[in-house]
């Protein structure tokens, strides 16, 4: 396990092959996957997520990793800082998390959101964070709120509709 960031509460790990089994229970829960891209993900599909994740970090020391709870050791989700869609050919970088549902209602996606924001103004030359979430999903529009995101409008991510919000470095 190699360790990418810490919250008080939380670990984030770098990505590595060792996480699949993680993510292939987390990605095949369709009470979490209910909001995410695509929805249910494939084996397959997993497996090139994590390889883009992993080779994301190779490149840039930041991407998905996979979280754990401190105390327990437990995993929570997986969370991180990665261009928009693995596209560097644009500047966007994009604040993401995805909880299991055992994490839920912690306060776990505000305490990751508020610190991979400050983590990624204190270590990438960027003016600005981004963030897509589904349009019904509250939960997760209130947590980029909080985290001092701003609402900027409707947008299309991978095929579907989602609401886009933006933070600026002047901001924090």
């Amino acid at each position: 396990m190699n360790l990418f960031l810490e919250t008080k509460n939380l670990i984030i790990t770098a990505p590595e092959l060792a996480d699949f089994n993680n993510l292939y229970a987390l990605q095949t829960d369709a009470d979490v996957m209910k909001y995410i891209g695509q929805g249910i993900r494939t084996e397959t599909e997993i497996m090139a997520g994590l390889e883009k994740a992993m080779a994301h970090y190779k490149k840039y020391g930041f991407s998905l990793g996979c979280v754990f709870e401190k105390e327990s050791t437990q995993f929570v989700g997986r969370a991180g800082l990665i261009y928009v869609a693995y596209n560097d050919s644009q500047p966007d970088i994009e604040v993401a998390y995805a909880l299991h549902k055992t994490a839920w209602n912690k306060g776990y996606g505000l305490e990751l959101a508020k610190t991979l924001i400050t983590w990624g103004f204190q270590n990438i030359a960027i003016e600005k964070l981004v963030a897509d979430v589904h349009p019904k999903n509250e939960r997760s529009r209130r947590v980029l709120e909080k985290a001092g995101m701003n609402y900027v409008g409707m947008g299309t991510y991978e095929n579907k509709e989602v609401a886009w919000y933006s933070i600026s470095r002047k901001m924090i």
